[in-house]
């Protein structure tokens, strides 16, 4: 008998130290800095949008590519181990966006799906509308300021009066809000729709922007820039593609704001994590940290291991995306945070460089 009480009360005694280890460890989470982060993915499918929110194990996809891309999204899902996901949200009935959907559908199980009521006369949105209603999924028509959780991270929607003649002005608009950071993601918004989003006072005030139309000149007005003020600004096109995406008028409104821009033409896929107040980007297995001030601090760069140009030969400008000799005479009118070091041409090219037409390197 005493042996069984000094065990029960062994028994006991631990219980209560898991117990004060748990909730000690509970108040430090609580009070912690946030560690697990925020990411979001802007997958390459060429002349197209999808991008994929990720928090908390948590995922909502926006958009989807044309339909040829379906499988690559999911191909790519899945390779983030994405077995489910809690949204799929359909911006507007532009093919470009919406086909792939139906394969992501079809391989992804999805608790909803977040879409506008415009409407296409498509086969191919057709079919997709068919086959939503025959699988009988949860649809949501959002209303602005509506909120969609996923994981922490908070989605504010802007939903916008339907235009069917203007589809790209039906474009849903959605602002991730994480650990006191956001992004932006604008559809195919034109100026029109922004300046209806700056009336109704949705805020807009983001740290990464994905620039609407695919860096459209149409799209992105100064205005607009000015009251978002990101230091990070994602463009989703195809290389090559034959609308000019994104246009030159675009770029140089980055460049006058000093806003540093990634693009799936030339960097791919590209990976943003929000976390501690910090921006990072993954993009061909090359990871930077972005200034919340704009412009990149290149110690986590894979492009860029040293600051002293002496030790490298080939030396590339962010902003021109135009690599040089390290003694073409453009390296001293370049600010050193837009210089990016490389140790060879290969290097240079893969990482969407082209050679100064004066050095020639």
């Amino acid at each position: 008998m005493k042996l069984l009480n000094k065990l029960i009360c062994t028994i006991l005694a631990t219980a209560l130290c898991f117990c004060a280890v748990g909730c000690e460890g509970a108040v430090n989470t609580a009070n912690s800095t946030k560690t697990n982060g925020f990411k979001l993915h802007m997958i390459d499918v060429g002349q197209g949008d999808s991008l994929l929110l990720e928090c908390d194990g948590s995922y909502m996809l926006v958009d989807a590519g044309e339909t040829d891309k379906g499988n690559k999204v999911v191909e790519y899902l899945k390779s983030q181990n994405v077995s489910k996901l809690s949204y799929a949200v359909i911006t507007h009935p532009h093919s470009d966006h919406f086909g792939g959907m139906k394969k992501v559908l079809q391989s992804i199980p999805t608790d909803n799906i977040v879409m506008t009521e415009a409407y296409h006369t498509t086969r191919a949105w057709e079919s997709l509308i068919d086959y939503i209603d025959k699988e009988n999924f949860n649809v949501v028509f959002p209303k602005t300021n509506d909120v969609f959780n996923v994981g922490s991270c908070q989605v504010n929607v802007y939903s916008p009066d339907i235009d069917n003649d203007n589809k790209n002005n039906c474009s849903l608009v959605l602002r991730a809000v994480y650990d006191n950071m956001a992004v932006l993601l604008t559809g195919d918004a034109e100026e029109s729709e922004e300046n209806k989003i700056l009336e109704n006072g949705f805020n807009v005030q983001a740290d990464v922007l994905k620039l609407g139309h695919h860096g459209s000149s149409t799209s992105t007005s100064s205005k607009f820039l000015e009251k978002v003020n990101p230091s990070l600004a994602l463009i989703s096109c195809g290389k090559n593609n034959d609308y000019g995406h994104p246009h030159k008028e675009t770029i140089s409104k980055l460049k006058k704001y000093n806003i540093p821009a990634m693009r799936t033409d030339l960097d791919k896929t590209v990976v943003v994590s929000l976390c501690n107040n910090k921006i990072t980007t993954l993009a061909n297995g090359k990871e930077q940290t972005i200034s919340k001030s704009g412009g990149a601090n290149t110690s986590l760069s894979s492009e860029t291991n040293s600051a002293d140009s002496s030790q490298h030969r080939y030396i590339g400008n962010k902003n021109s995306r135009v690599f040089h000799l390290s003694n073409c005479k453009s390296i001293n009118k370049m600010s050193d945070k837009n210089k990016v070091y490389f140790d060879n041409r290969e290097q240079a090219a893969e990482s969407g460089y082209s050679p100064c037409g004066d050095c020639k390197p």
